[in-house]
């Protein structure tokens, strides 16, 4: 009995053993894999944060070209470089090809053509005083900017050589009326780009200023070519030719405006 009972004791014993160390390596290992996929899970966390990081680093860089700075334009934006490509066209027009039209219609001398010139550059300082002081303050820019196309777009008209003969009352009016609309419009889109351009678009070489000058500059490039190839159809038709493609230009961006209206603030 006493063999039978030592013998069940240590059997006992030796079946306990193994299974309490079992019990106790789970209880050591399992804080070990706790942590370890914690550890995995952190990885993970700093890997999306690192992946989001580097998208929202790589959402804030400036544009590096002329292609991929094209790319970030919205079609509000499109259409008010069009705006400053029409403006800058119309008036390269206007002030271009005055000696030559005053001179055909008028004989004016070139002081009197200088006369003219210096007394348009005059209106810009009160002009843009009355606008920035008053005007802006009654109504919102988008308003003003459409208004400015509008009035644009009626100089234009007037100065077509339609009714013989081409008087003198007709060409100065129509062309301050075009002038100082124009000078308005820029003013007014330059100040609703500047709020409507990518945070992109404000650093680096390849800007919205960059962009706007370009287009400035191209308009007035177009608008001398313009003028040389309507010369050699002679100054007879030199006015009604140039101011053709300027209409068509303003009538596209007025249109363009009335579609994204409600995207300019």
């Amino acid at each position: 009995m006493l063999i039978d009972m030592m013998s069940n004791g240590t059997f006992d014993l030796f079946m306990t053993e193994p299974v309490e160390n079992d019990a106790l390596e789970k209880g050591l290992t399992q804080p070990l894999l706790l942590s370890s996929e914690e550890n995995n899970q952190d990885e993970d966390v700093d890997q999306e944060c690192d992946g989001s990081e580097e998208a929202s680093e790589d959402s804030h860089k400036a544009a590096t070209s002329i292609g991929s700075a094209y790319r970030l334009l919205t079609p509000s934006i499109k259409v008010q470089l069009l705006i400053y490509f029409m403006l800058k066209y119309a008036m390269e027009i206007l002030i271009s090809e005055s000696s030559v039209i005053t001179t055909y219609y008028f004989s004016w001398s070139t002081s009197k053509v200088a006369i003219f010139l210096a007394c348009l550059g005059l209106t810009l300082l009160p002009v843009n005083i009355v606008v920035g002081s008053y005007i802006s303050n009654m109504f919102e820019d988008r308003q003003i900017l459409l208004t400015s196309e509008i009035l644009v777009c009626i100089g234009i008209l007037l100065s077509f050589h339609i009714v013989s003969p081409y008087s003198v009352p007709q060409y100065v009016c129509s062309a301050l009326i075009t002038f100082v609309s124009a000078e308005v419009l820029e003013g007014v889109n330059l100040s609703l780009l500047s709020r409507v351009m990518s945070s992109r678009l404000s650093r680096g070489t390849y800007n919205g200023g960059l962009l706007s000058t370009e287009a400035g500059t191209l308009a007035r490039v177009i608008a001398d070519g313009t003028i040389t190839l309507a010369g050699y159809l002679g100054e007879s038709r030199l006015l009604n030719v140039t101011l053709i493609p300027s209409l068509f230009i303003c009538v596209s961006s007025i249109i363009a405006t009335f579609f994204t209206y409600n995207s300019l603030y």
